[in-house]
C-alpha cells in the first residue's frame, strides 16, 4: 500500500528551546515507524529526553524485529527499554533530574497499523471525512472529562490541562496505551502532533486542512495556524497518507476567479446597453444634435 509523509518541528513564538522531537523511517518496501515526543524538565533536560528516548526506543525496536519478534510486542518491549534508559541517564546527572517525555509511536507493517502512546500528544485519524482520536490524553483534566465531571469545551481552558499522571522517566512502573487494532483503508489520513498543535488549533481547522492539501503543505499551514493563535508551545506535526487520496466535496475549494471575470464583462455590456437605449432613442427625434458632447 501507498504512504506518503511529511513531518515538521516547530519551535513556536514563546519558547527559546524546541523540546519536541519526532522520526519518520521507512524500516523495509512494507514496514514503517512514525513517532512525536514532546520533552519536559526545562531546556537542559526536556530535548534530551524527548531524542534519547525516541532514539533508544528506535534501536530497541529494530533489534527486535529483525529477530521476528511481532509489531506490537517489539514495541512494548522497546517503549519500557527507552524508559529506563530516560531514567538512568536523569540519575547520572543532577541537572536531568525530573526529565521525561510523552511518546507516541505508530508503526505500519502492509496493511495494518500498530500504537504505543504515554502522555498527551495524540495520533489522529481522518477517515470518510471524519476526525477521530485515537490516543488518549494522559491527563488528570482528560480523566474529569472521562469521569463527567467537566466537559471538552471546558478541558480546553482548564488551567491544570496539561498535568500528565503518566510521561516516560516520571516512574518505573507505568502502563503504555497499546493498540495493534487499526486496519488500513485507502485514503486514510493519520495525524500525530505534540500539544502545541492542538491546544491552539480546532480538531475542525485540523480536519479541513488535512482534507485539502497533501501532507507537506498540510503540515506548513497548521503550524502556521498555530503559530498565528499564540505559538505557546512547541509544534510539531507528522502527517501519513495511506493510498490515493478521495476528493472532498465539502473542503474543495472552488476556484470563482474566472467566473467572476465572465460575469463583470457580461454586467459592463448590459450597463452598456441600458445606457444606450436612451441615447438612441434621443438620436432618433433629434438627429443633429451630438450623442456626445465635447468640452
Amino acid at each position: 500500500m501507498d504512504i506518503k509523509f511529511f513531518g515538521k518541528s516547530d519551535i513556536g513564538k514563546s519558547r527559546r528551546t524546541n523540546e519536541d522531537f519526532f522520526l519518520n523511517e521507512k524500516l523495509s518496501p512494507l514496514e514503517y515507524l512514525f513517532i512525536v515526543a514532546d520533552g519536559m524538565g526545562g531546556h537542559q533536560a526536556g530535548d534530551v529526553a524527548s531524542r534519547h528516548g525516541t532514539l533508544t526506543f528506535l534501536d530497541e525496536y529494530k533489534l527486535r524485529r529483525s529477530a521476528g519478534m511481532k509489531i506490537i510486542d517489539s514495541m512494548e518491549e522497546s517503549i519500557y527499554k527507552a524508559n529506563d534508559s530516560i531514567l538512568q541517564m536523569a540519575a547520572s546527572d543532577p541537572r536531568k533530574s525530573g526529565m521525561g517525555t510523552t511518546f507516541s509511536a505508530f508503526a505500519v507493517y502492509d496493511s495494518h497499523a500498530h500504537i504505543i502512546h504515554v502522555g498527551d500528544s495524540r495520533i489522529y485519524l481522518v477517515r470518510e471525512e471524519r476526525l477521530s482520536k485515537l490516543t488518549r490524553d494522559q491527563t488528570f483534566v482528560e480523566k474529569m472529562v472521562e469521569e463527567g465531571r467537566i466537559t471538552e469545551e471546558e478541558a480546553r481552558e482548564h488551567p491544570q490541562k496539561n498535568i500528565l499522571y503518566m510521561s516516560l522517566g516520571a516512574q518505573e512502573s507505568f502502563e503504555p496505551e497499546a493498540r495493534s487494532d487499526i486496519e488500513l483503508r485507502d485514503g486514510d489520513i493519520f495525524i500525530i502532533c505534540s500539544d502545541g498543535l492542538n491546544n491552539m488549533v480546532s480538531d475542525e481547522v485540523i480536519l479541513e486542512y488535512a482534507l485539502s492539501y497533501p501532507p507537506e503543505e498540510a503540515v506548513e499551514r497548521l503550524i502556521e495556524a498555530a503559530n498565528d493563535n499564540g505559538g505557546i508551545d512547541n509544534i510539531t506535526v507528522l502527517i501519513i497518507e495511506v493510498g490515493k487520496r478521495k476528493k472532498s466535496k465539502n473542503t474543495e475549494p472552488i476556484d470563482i476567479s474566472e467566473l467572476d471575470h465572465k460575469k463583470k464583462k457580461w454586467s459592463f455590456f448590459v450597463f452598456l446597453c441600458f445606457l444606450g437605449l436612451p441615447l438612441l432613442s434621443i438620436g432618433i427625434t433629434n438627429s443633429a444634435a451630438p450623442l456626445v458632447q465635447q468640452k
